[in-house]
């Protein structure tokens, strides 16, 4: 099970740089190198991986395997709110379905098979609600990842994970 997160939740005032905080906490307490406890399958082995998000430049020359997080933005249904009791008080909350996008690509030796381990854990972990709990705690909930699909080759072996998931965060004018 994922450590609790120490970076606040979602926050309407930070929106986009709040839930990339998250993200980048969340996934680099698994892809380090190192073997976590995911469950019924007890240790599992993850990459060591260098993460990018948004827009950030991957090293170049890549030697060795990388995760870019790209927001792909709402997905579906528009947003809606709801009220709930948050700290004693009704406070409304409002409710988005998005998505991102996951690109994971490698380089060097062994690229295809560190390339496809990668986006193969990725998805295994986005889609273990166990292990995604401390992201919904912080308002990043209900993931469905997709498969890992190959995308063509050119100078490194390129994976896409597509991940859907909902955002729960106070509505900005009642905070």
């Amino acid at each position: 099970m994922s450590n609790p997160l120490t970076n606040p939740a979602v926050d309407a005032n930070a929106l986009e740089t709040s839930v990339m905080k998250l993200w980048q906490e969340f996934l680099a307490q698994y892809f380090d190198g190192g073997q976590h406890n995911v469950g019924a399958v007890g240790n599992v082995q993850f990459p060591q991986v260098e993460l990018h998000f948004q827009q950030s430049a991957v090293t170049q020359p890549l030697d060795g395997t990388a995760i870019t997080l790209v927001w792909s933005g709402p997905c579906g249904r528009p947003p809606w709110t709801g009220w709930e009791v948050v700290g004693g008080s009704r406070q409304e909350m409002r409710y988005e379905l998005v998505a991102w996008n996951f690109w994971v690509r490698a380089s060097g030796t062994n690229a295809r098979a560190a390339c496809k381990l990668a986006a193969d854990r990725l998805a295994g972990l986005l889609g273990n609600r166990a292990e995604t709990h401390a992201l919904g705690a912080k308002g990043v909930s209900r993931l469905k990842p997709s498969a890992p699909r190959a995308i063509q080759e050119t100078d490194y072996v390129l994976r896409l994970v597509t991940c859907v998931g909902t955002l729960r965060y106070p509505v900005m004018s009642q905070v």
